[in-house]
């Protein structure tokens, strides 16, 4: 199996993902508006049906007070939770990065739950460590959820501090 690129992610796909799974992305991630992605990747069965997916977006965001910055903003990763620990999550994630490098921010940022971090951290993104705050339908709201970065070339640092995502979260 292998990721491929998708043209059209529709409602159809992600449920066809999701397959009657209560909050795949967690409490935190069910209460938030996220911003559309604009290219998608996903691993297919044999009948087209998708098995697993992510996105990315460029995306501005300020960090440590400092100007805004554009990052290739990833989200919406998920497995089918039947073929969870197949390998399917490295495939779309791998896929991914490869799109976000292409993108031209020298920087990748996603949200996760906890217990994804130490899978995200294996792609060498690392943890966010101030506060994060992105805009929703009632205002600027701190993201529960964790944040993660990457370097997407080399010697590109993260500024410390607060961050700020300059529109809805992805």
């Amino acid at each position: 199996m292998h990721a491929v690129e998708l043209q059209d992610v529709g409602a159809a796909a992600w449920d066809a993902v999701v397959d009657g799974e209560e909050q795949p992305w967690g409490p935190d991630g069910a209460s938030f508006t996220w911003a559309p992605k604009t290219r998608h990747v996903g691993v297919l069965d044999d009948d087209g049906r998708p098995l697993a997916l992510a996105g990315v977006a460029p995306a501005r965001i300020r960090a440590g007070g400092g100007e805004p910055f554009e990052v290739a903003g990833i989200g919406g990763v998920i497995v089918t939770r039947t073929r969870r620990g197949q390998g399917l999550a490295r495939l779309v994630i791998e896929a991914i990065l490869q799109i976000a490098g292409e993108l031209g921010p020298s920087r990748a940022m996603l949200f996760c739950r906890e217990p994804l971090m130490p899978l995200y951290a294996r792609f060498g993104f690392r943890e966010i460590a101030g506060e994060v705050s992105a805009e929703q339908p009632g205002g600027r709201t701190v993201v529960p959820m964790r944040a993660m970065w990457k370097p997407l070339a080399e010697g590109v640092p993260w500024p410390e501090g607060t961050v700020e995502v300059l529109g809805e979260p992805f």
